[in-house]
């Protein structure tokens, strides 16, 4: 069989129709799946009045609407759901589009075709411009991250993108190929992303233009943040890449931009605020003065004393403007590194938490106040630190070595 599209999504009300209606548009896919993640509001009760009237006007596509298999489940837990069924279905191929995309075009389904069919990858993931504010745990986690462990992956955009297209085989080998099973929490991109690096299947990265979907405060992302930070920690741990990272200097990922690439839809986010800074500090500090024994949990996670002293004045209000610039790659890329090696250490414990919710956010206080003033300062910036990250990475092998 062709080409299939999931739509993981929860809460999302009349949206995941919108992204459906455009993907039934192109020429490629010939089916869609709905996944709900066992929506809170009205959403799957709208989607499921929508369907006869979809179906109605798409008569040779396939479009089904699901609940995930776990009621207590995310994001990974549709996917899981929609890739399970999609597989039993007979589908050779699988697109993922986020359900609360509002820039989607026919030409996002097509590019992501076209990197499993013209250009022989097992995956195709999409790649977009951002708000210079936008990206917050991609830009100081995955990435950084991902270049010091798995460099192999390292020129890979954004691999948190839910915009991503496989094979079959690929999918299986990542549902029944593993030895663990797929979280089905925000860590699922983590995991797909690094399972694919490591077991070197062909990947593309492919330019979509841009991606407009709701903004989400530094707060609202706690949840995010955690599940991708302990993924990929859990990464990391699995794949023994803490005794041992392979010197490579080949890239696994083709990065390819369309000589025509889809049209921007939306404000443009290379100029869009997305957050308020200021307010993102002061909602900071109130959570800092609720903070239980930051120095300890530092030292648990054996922090180094000289970084311990600068996240503990960057946790001062008084003290945070003057030393906040002291939070660059140079010094935060190595304590993003003792803070995933303390937790992997530390049995990946929730305790742990907080601390490290606190210190992403200084980081990305940092950022955006120090090195995110246009979309290229930002994008600059990033390239900057991941490039630092599998520098710092390639560092410490040899003196591990020696």
């Amino acid at each position: 069989m062709p080409t299939v599209l999931i739509i993981p999504e929860r809460n999302e009300g009349q949206t995941p129709l919108f992204v459906a209606e455009q993907a039934l548009k192109s020429r490629v896919i010939k089916g869609v799946c709905f996944v709900d993640g066992w929506s809170t509001d009205n959403t799957y009760i709208e989607l499921a009045r929508a369907l006869p009237d979809l179906r109605l006007r798409y008569p040779n596509r396939r479009i089904e609407l699901l609940q995930s298999y776990l009621r207590a489940t995310g994001k990974g837990g549709a996917m899981v759901t929609g890739l399970e069924w999609a597989l039993g279905a007979g589908y050779r191929r699988v697109l993922f589009l986020d359900g609360d995309i509002r820039s989607v075009t026919p030409q996002w389904c097509e590019l992501l075709y076209e990197g499993l069919v013209k250009h022989g990858a097992a995956m195709a993931r999409g790649y977009f411009d951002r708000s210079p504010l936008d990206a917050q745990i991609t830009r100081h986690v995955t990435r950084p991250l991902m270049s010091i462990y798995f460099p192999e992956g390292r020129n890979i955009h954004q691999p948190l993108g839910g915009e991503l297209a496989m094979t079959d085989e690929l999918a299986h080998f990542l549902l029944h190929g593993q030895t663990i099973d797929p979280p089905h929490h925000w860590g699922i991109d983590t995991f797909l992303t690094v399972n694919a690096v490591v077991e070197n299947f062909p990947i593309v990265e492919v330019y979509l233009t841009q991606k407009t979907h709701k903004p989400k405060s530094l707060t609202q992302l706690r949840q995010m943040l955690i599940e991708c930070f302990d993924e990929m920690c859990r990464q990391i741990d699995l794949h023994g890449r803490l005794k041992a990272v392979p010197d490579v200097r080949a890239l696994s990922v083709r990065v390819i931009k369309p000589e025509n690439p889809p049209e921007r839809i939306g404000e443009d986010v290379r100029t869009l605020q997305y957050v308020d800074v200021r307010e993102q500090e002061e909602r900071f500090f109130t959570f800092v003065k609720g903070l239980r024994e930051p120095e300890t949990r530092l030292k648990e996670l054996d922090v180094s004393e000289e970084l311990r002293k600068l996240v503990l004045s960057l946790f001062d209000p008084e003290t945070f403007k003057e030393r906040s610039p002291e939070l660059h790659p140079e010094t935060w890329v190595p304590l993003l590194d003792q803070l995933a090696r303390g937790y992997i250490e530390q049995n990946y414990h929730v305790i742990y938490h907080d601390v490290i919710f606190a210190c992403w956010q200084l980081r990305a206080l940092a950022f955006a106040y120090h090195e995110a003033g246009s979309f290229e300062e930002a994008e600059e910036a990033t390239e900057r630190q991941a490039q630092y990250a599998y520098e710092y990475g390639e560092r410490y092998r040899r003196t591990s070595a020696a």
